[in-house]
């Protein structure tokens, strides 16, 4: 077995969770899926029932998703410097598409469900790109470019960094959202952890992997933003999938001052990860 993130063949078992078989690259500690090959030539993860149960329209409150977008917009724009233009991959039923559109922003997605596509344009009015990211051909340069937990679920994160690489305009910001292997969240819930999501998430990363990955591929400057560990979690030990949009949040430069001292140890289930080219 070859690791796909670093093509070391030093891959060892890591553990087996409800008959998943999870192996870990000893040079790179990325954790990976063993049965990914397996699962996309199958080719029925992302049917219609995943995403009726997953993020279908009850579950799904505008609201709260441009909450979010706004908060990263913002956090973004101040670490950063101004977007204009965002590319959001895996864009669901095109709701974050929509969200920086209403902030002026140009904006586009790409989302592999046809399923998903039809509700974007049905239901809300978005036209997204059916396919895969290698599929699409632009010729715009994004200043943005998005994975709001959508990157842990590709099988070729670098044929997907590649792309990235050629569609990022100059000094542009790749934005990940996807679970930390590393927190206390995941060693406290073990098995139980949401951030496994298995089969769909072939590939766990931690920060440091993450990181390393990035500036191995060319990305200058590499910040990370770990969420808080949710003790209204622990207490009530909920194993089901918590809802990714959360309701009341708004960046603040004092927030975020006390946000990384507090998450060295007490860190939650995500994280989110910004590179700019």
């Amino acid at each position: 077995m070859i690791c796909k993130i670093c093509g070391d063949n030093r891959v060892t078992d890591f553990k087996v969770i409800n008959n998943f078989k999870l192996l870990k690259c000893k040079k790179c500690k990325v954790v990976f899926l063993a049965e990914i090959e397996e699962l996309v030539n199958a080719d029925k993860l992302y049917d219609e029932d995943y995403f009726e149960n997953y993020l279908y329209e009850s579950s799904v409150d505008y609201n709260s998703v441009r909450t979010t977008a706004k908060y990263y917009l913002d956090y973004i724009q101040f670490y950063f410097g101004q977007i204009n233009s965002v590319l959001d991959v895996g864009a669901g039923f095109g709701l974050f598409v929509k969200a920086f559109r209403d902030f002026g922003l140009k904006a586009e997605g790409v989302e592999i469900s046809r399923f998903s596509v039809s509700v974007a344009k049905e239901k809300f009015g978005i036209t997204l790109f059916n396919g895969e990211l290698k599929d699409f051909i632009s010729n715009e340069k994004y200043d943005l470019i998005s994975f709001y937990h959508s990157f842990e679920h590709l099988p070729n994160p670098i044929q997907t960094l590649e792309k990235v690489s050629e569609l990022l305009s100059e000094k542009g910001i790749l934005w990940l959202s996807l679970p930390n292997i590393s927190s206390l969240d995941r060693f406290i819930n073990k098995d139980n952890w949401n951030g496994w999501s298995l089969p769909f998430h072939f590939f766990h990363y931690s920060p440091r992997t993450i990181k390393t990955l990035l500036k191995d591929f060319g990305f200058t400057h590499v910040k990370i933003q770990k969420s808080f560990l949710n003790p209204l979690r622990l207490i009530k030990r909920q194993n089901q999938t918590n809802n990714i949009f959360i309701t009341k949040i708004y960046f603040s430069p004092y927030k975020e001052f006390i946000r990384k001292p507090a998450t060295i140890f007490l860190s939650g289930q995500n994280m989110n990860v910004f590179a700019q080219k």
